[in-house]
């Protein structure tokens, strides 16, 4: 059987401020975390006297995108092939999952007062933009803070009501705001409040002039239960709705996804990140987007083989799977590329983001292993960029976004491993 699969004010600025309800939006989402494997042994083996080609350049390269690690040659830069022309057509970067102006992907750490663990429903949930996950704490009262990348001025924020037993939703809290994580200011303070659905987003606006890199939201009271407090989503906005779309898809560092009951929230697959990639895929038809990650100097012998973990995230279901249209792909000093040769998997799937969706191999929410051993079609080659790679035959005009964690090229095997998440 085919396992499920798939590819990211109000009128008033008063300090009584206006509430809006929003539905989630449906969008494919693509999500994705790599590590990455290219791997020659380098013990001498015996064979013909005649010596071998030997291509030139180092025999392995690694990077979960870790600070101690080699970080993105480029960010969110389509590849430009032998002849100038881009290899991207129908994907820009417009990835607007959330409320207008949303500046949640800025946040880099979350705390909380409790959480489950165990189920999976942790604090990184709450920044995923995904409400299909959530936070959970044992507890009619919580809080959670979050740290940002730098000082927003943030006019909005909005909560997402859980999958399930309104009784668990907040009903009174206060939004802070602080410099230094230290001092808090209060924002907003809201009583009474409900959700009508499940997995419903209310906003809140409140009049702010002060730029804050930390926030803290205090629950004082729940809708009921006895001992249990959720919540899928917090986003904040800066109002800003002007900001001209990408017109590339992105590709940068970034935390790993949430909402999965095997692999931990907000990390990649060993360390804390991963590679991020986030798109629109715009036709209804094909659309596709190569993008440049690491330069290197890696040569390709017959015993090379190229792994990764490759992780889809689906948080809406579309039969049309975008976010396992994914795949590695490499640039080699003479002009060609590893998804031009015919390269397999282990399993017999083509080497390319097509291939590896019709494979119908790769689970969402969860980490995929593929491998392939890349030296029988490339031997001799020389590895000059390692690519992340959407390609899909059609689409539904939504957003996908992504994650990958890379590793290295080495004769021993290897895992790379990529989050995608069509967020994304």
């Amino acid at each position: 059987m085919q396992p499920p699969r798939g590819l990211h004010h109000g009128a008033e600025k008063a300090l009584s401020s206006a509430t809006r309800t929003r539905r989630s939006r449906t969008a494919a989402v693509l999500a994705a975390s790599l590590v990455l494997a290219l791997a020659a042994p380098t013990a001498a083996v015996a064979g013909p006297s005649a010596a071998p080609q030997k291509p030139s350049g180092e025999r392995t390269f690694r990077s979960s995108f870790e600070a101690d690690e080699k970080q993105p040659d480029w960010r969110n830069t389509v590849e430009e092939g032998p002849d100038g022309t881009e290899r991207s057509s129908g994907v820009d970067g417009g990835f607007s999952a959330g409320i207008p102006g949303n500046v949640t992907d800025r946040v880099t750490d979350v705390r909380a007062s409790a959480e489950n663990t165990a189920g999976g429903e942790v604090k990184e949930n709450l920044v995923d933009v995904e409400p299909a996950s959530k936070w959970l704490a044992f507890a009619k009262t919580g809080w959670v803070e979050f740290d940002l990348d730098e000082p927003v001025k943030v006019v909005t924020y909005a909560l997402t009501s859980a999958n399930d037993h309104a009784p668990r939703d907040p009903k009174d809290w206060t939004l802070k705001g602080s410099a230094d994580g230290k001092e808090w200011t209060d924002l907003d303070t809201r009583k009474g409040e409900t959700f009508a659905e499940r997995h419903q987003t209310k906003s809140y606006d409140f009049a702010s002039d002060t730029a804050y890199r930390h926030f803290r939201l205090e629950i004082t009271a729940n809708n009921g239960a006895a001992d249990i407090l959720q919540l899928a989503d917090v986003q904040f906005s800066n109002g800003d709705t002007s900001a001209p779309v990408p017109d590339e898809m992105r590709s940068q560092a970034d935390r790993g996804p949430s909402g999965s009951p095997t692999a931990k929230a907000g990390a990649g697959f060993t360390g804390k990140k991963a590679l991020r990639y986030a798109g629109t895929h715009k036709p209804d038809g094909r659309a596709y987007s190569y993008n440049k990650v690491f330069d290197v100097n890696t040569a390709v012998t017959k015993d090379t083989e190229l792994s990764y973990l490759v992780y889809p995230q689906m948080g809406e279901t579309d039969l049309n799977y975008p976010a396992t249209h994914i795949a590695v792909d490499l640039a080699f000093t003479d002009g060609t590329y590893l998804s031009e040769l015919k390269a397999t998997d282990s399993h017999g799937g083509l080497l390319t983001p097509q291939g590896q969706a019709d494979a119908k191999r790769l689970y969402v929410n969860q980490w995929n292993k593929v491998a392939s051993r890349i030296g029988t079609v490339a031997a001799g080659r020389t590895v000059d960029r390692i690519l992340v790679a959407y390609d899909s035959p059609k689409g539904r005009r939504s957003s996908r976004a992504g994650s990958t964690t890379s590793r290295s090229s080495r004769g021993s095997r290897r895992s790379a491993r990529l989050i995608c998440r069509t967020t994304r």
